[in-house]
């Protein structure tokens, strides 16, 4: 269980979060949604360890905890192995071929990232952040500006990294379908100073049918037509 109470988090004077307090069980799959400029990337930050400004406090295991960006920060001079070995703590070639073989591309190992798609880059990226198998992954909307195919089949392969590791996730995003799609909950943000307007169970269980996922965004903004404006 992952205790995250944050009393207070203030930018150049401007109180970003305010009271925001979530319980997160081991293994579940979050995804956090609040108005452009809400706060939703700090608090990722601050989760991640990037980020001890502030008044409140962590509470669980935090020590092995992985970042996905919006880009994939692959590093231009390293070919894809050696951006992987870069980070594995192992430095076991095996395990990163293995890795790699999961998403069929152990072909570009020894690919520099200018030679790669930017559905590549993505992979590589997916790839490395699980390779040291964390218990936390925090996500920050990785899998914007991807065209629809090629993010459907980015969030396939990471449910199936998900699957396969078990790790605990809390996805930041905009994207309302997305969130349906792949979380088991979802917590609506208001405008700062943000705190949890809204702590809403999602039943869809990962289910990619695009007529169901939908509906459910449908109901959820039926339910709540100003949810996404961080109003309740």
């Amino acid at each position: 269980m992952l205790n995250i109470n944050i009393k207070e988090k203030i930018f150049n004077k401007k109180v970003i979060l305010k009271d925001v307090n979530l319980a997160i069980n081991e293994g579940e799959f979050i995804s956090i949604i609040g108005p452009s400029g809400c706060g939703k990337t700090t608090l990722l930050n601050i989760v991640s360890g990037l980020d001890d400004n502030y008044n409140g406090k962590l509470n669980g295991d935090f020590s092995n905890i992985s970042f996905m960006f919006q880009d994939d920060r692959l590093l231009p001079w390293l070919s894809v192995k050696e951006n992987l070995l870069l980070v594995s703590k192992s430095k076991d070639i095996s395990e990163v071929e293995d890795l790699i073989d999961l998403v069929n591309l152990k072909h570009i190992l020894n690919e520099y990232p200018n030679r790669l798609s930017g559905g590549m880059k993505r992979r590589v990226a997916l790839i490395r952040a699980f390779i040291n198998r964390p218990k936390l992954i925090v996500l920050d909307e990785p899998f914007i500006s991807l065209d629809f195919p090629t993010s459907m089949e980015l969030k396939g392969d990471f449910l199936s990294f998900c699957n396969k590791f078990n790790p605990t996730v809390i996805l930041v995003t905009h994207d309302l379908s997305e969130a349906v799609y792949l979380s088991n909950r979802i917590i609506f943000l208001s405008n700062n100073p943000s705190t949890k307007i809204l702590d809403y169970e999602n039943d869809n269980n990962q289910n990619a049918n695009l007529k169901i996922i939908d509906e459910k965004k449908n109901l959820i903004l039926e339910l709540y037509p100003k949810i996404l404006e961080g109003k309740i």
